[in-house]
């Protein structure tokens, strides 16, 4: 027909346009042809044709040697062989097209330059991130059913790859046996082997359904290049001194990453996240919905170590911890769930790691519906510096609260200078907003042992109690500003650095009154911009009271105070020159000078 007549035309004047490609360097290539049969049935004829070239280019690619034998004969074309080589190997191949039965056969072997071969022919996109350090051997072998209903391939084969890149990753060699039918695929005993290791997989890819089973001694940063872009951004915080074992049994609906759900096992040697090393770790994997579970989680350092279960969600971006139990450096490891919150624990140097619990969610990129709680129990004790003193925890415990932004330290206590200290806080982790609020309460604090860490001073005697209430901004002391009371019992006042002086003054004026135990001392403060003021200093001695009120600069080391000392005993005698009694303190708090505050003028 004449519609069949224009189809071959069309068959025909695409081949010439390819043929047209072609350049010949040397002589010319050579095509006999014999022909037997009825002219007027050209389907029944016999043809018989050989072809010869020497050298054919095609773009930049060069077949050399090339030799095809084909026959034409009772409704089927059959290739005998078709050979030529470049300069990496060579293909040979033989195929078979019956037309009335719409089927073929073909076999072939090659170890041409795939690459350079399938881009003359404008076929690079499989190959296209994939440089060739040696020829890759290629069998294919199968049928091809051309029937009006559907294309059925049935195909198998085998391909071995030697040195490679893959996106400038080098690899040893692959190795792989492969089967197509149209609709599903299939590889088996692929070997794939790099400098650090090998993975071994088998794979099958069908409509809704696909399988993966992997196992991988290689360093992940090798196959990195080719993970989704969470996972890419995931491997790449990872640093390993050896090889992790990986073990992964995937189904899927299809080939794309977020329909997967499998399981295996992870095994590290000494490796590093996020700067931070651990000595080994292994845990049980389940992943699903675009979210890894590590579950049965164990994490070995030189401190400790860490156990729980825990979901990286690349979907929701997100943490959700499960029963975390950890003797670990806490800093380290909230670095490993996120750098930017570690800053809030770093302070808390700790003299052996604490141990701690840990659950609830930590969602990040910008997510608001964070929720993790870590409880700490320090036995061993811990250091934190306060307005630029270390003060020496003898143990410790407290809750802490992670929510958006924010951070809750709930019921701390803490063993202080032989003495208890109680407290909770209220920390921002907003960016631009340092705020904190705090309070804390202390009781029966070793006085001497306080004195002698702010003021070198070692001669107080004492218990102290008091309560405090606080807000800042960040580090700044200076920004701190708050309330509270504070009370000494069974102390000498006047061993208290600032109003020592005073002692010598009065037992100049009344023998023994420089040296009387104050029962107890109190007042009510208030502390804003590095200042201490209070209006009702009340310290009860035998021999006397002391009533005072001013500031104390305690970041400047400057002193602003008055007192009034009322008399007891036969100190009442001395009451008519209660004038000579009152006293105004100013210079530094470790040397503080004292005058009667009617010469304060003068």
């Amino acid at each position: 027909s004449a519609e069949e007549w224009q189809r071959r035309l069309l068959i025909a004047q695409r081949v010439v346009n390819e043929l047209q490609k072609f350049r010949f360097p040397a002589t010319r290539p050579s095509l006999q042809i014999k022909f037997s049969g009825d002219v007027a049935e050209l389907e029944k004829a016999r043809v018989e044709a050989t072809l010869r070239g020497d050298r054919l280019q095609r773009g930049s690619y060069e077949m050399r040697d090339l030799s095809a034998v084909a026959e034409w004969n009772n409704q089927q074309l059959t290739i005998a062989h078709c050979e030529w080589s470049d300069d990496m190997g060579g293909f040979a191949g033989r195929a078979n097209w019956n037309v009335q039965g719409s089927s073929a056969g073909f076999q072939t072997r090659s170890s041409l330059d795939l690459k350079a071969f399938l881009d003359a022919f404008g076929v690079d996109e499989p190959f296209a991130s994939i440089e060739f350090q040696a020829p890759p051997a290629v069998e294919v072998s199968g049928s091809v059913n051309f029937g009006s209903d559907r294309f059925r391939p049935d195909i198998i084969g085998h391909v071995a790859f030697g040195r490679f890149t893959y996106k400038k990753v080098p690899f040893s060699d692959l190795t792989a046996d492969f089967s197509w039918d149209g609709e599903r695929t299939l590889v088996r005993d692929l070997r794939l082997r790099h400098q650090t290791g090998q993975i071994q997989a088998d794979l099958f890819d069908a409509p809704t359904d696909f399988r993966l089973n992997i196992e991988s001694t290689i360093v992940p940063e090798a196959v990195r290049m080719i993970a989704p872009q969470e996972l890419n951004e995931f491997l790449r915080q990872w640093e390993w001194q050896r090889p992790p074992a990986i073990r992964l049994a995937i189904q899927g609906q299809d080939h794309n990453p977020g329909t997967w759900k499998g399981d295996g096992t992870v095994i590290l040697g000494r490796s590093r996240f996020r700067g931070i090393w651990m000595n080994s770790a292994d845990t049980k994997i389940h992943f699903a919905d675009g979210a890894l579970a590590c579950e049965d989680l164990h994490v070995a350092r030189n401190e400790g170590t860490g156990t729980g279960s825990f979901t990286y969600d690349f979907k929701k971006h997100e943490v959700r911890i499960s029963n975390i139990k950890s003797s670990l450096n806490p800093a380290e490891v909230i670095f490993w769930i996120d750098p930017k919150i570690s800053n809030t624990v770093v302070p808390y140097k700790f003299r052996r790691p604490p141990s701690v619990t840990a659950n609830g969610l930590y969602q990040f990129r910008g997510g608001k519906n964070t929720r993790l709680e870590v409880k700490v129990e320090g036995a061993n004790g811990m250091d934190y510096v306060f307005l630029g003193k270390t003060l020496p925890f003898d143990r410790i415990s407290t809750r802490l609260l992670f929510t958006n932004d924010r951070l809750q330290i709930i019921d701390l206590r803490g063993a202080l200078l032989s003495g208890t200290l109680r407290g909770n806080a209220d920390i921002s982790l907003a960016k631009n907003d340092p705020r904190y609020r705090a309070n804390i309460s202390v009781s029966q604090i070793n006085f001497p042992l306080l004195t002698d860490l702010y003021y070198n001073y070692k001669t107080a005697l004492g218990l102290l109690n008091g309560t405090y209430d606080f807000t800042g901004l960040g580090s700044d002391p200076r920004t701190m500003r708050g309330r509270g009371k504070v009370e000494v019992t069974n102390g000498d006042v006047f061993a208290i650095p600032i109003f020592g002086p005073l002692s010598g003054i009065l037992n100049r004026i009344l023998p023994g009154s420089g040296y009387s135990i104050a029962h107890k001392a109190s007042a009510d403060f208030k502390v804003d911009q590095g200042i201490i003021h209070t209006d009702d200093f009340d310290a009860d001695g035998t021999l006397f009271s002391m009533l005072g009120h001013g500031d104390v600069h305690f970041l400047d080391d400057k002193l602003d105070f008055n007192l009034r000392l009322n008399m007891k005993g036969p100190g009442v005698l001395l009451t008519p020159m209660y004038k000579l009694f009152e006293y105004a303190g100013t210079g530094s708090l470790k040397k503080p000078d004292w005058r009667p505050a009617v010469l304060k003028s003068q």
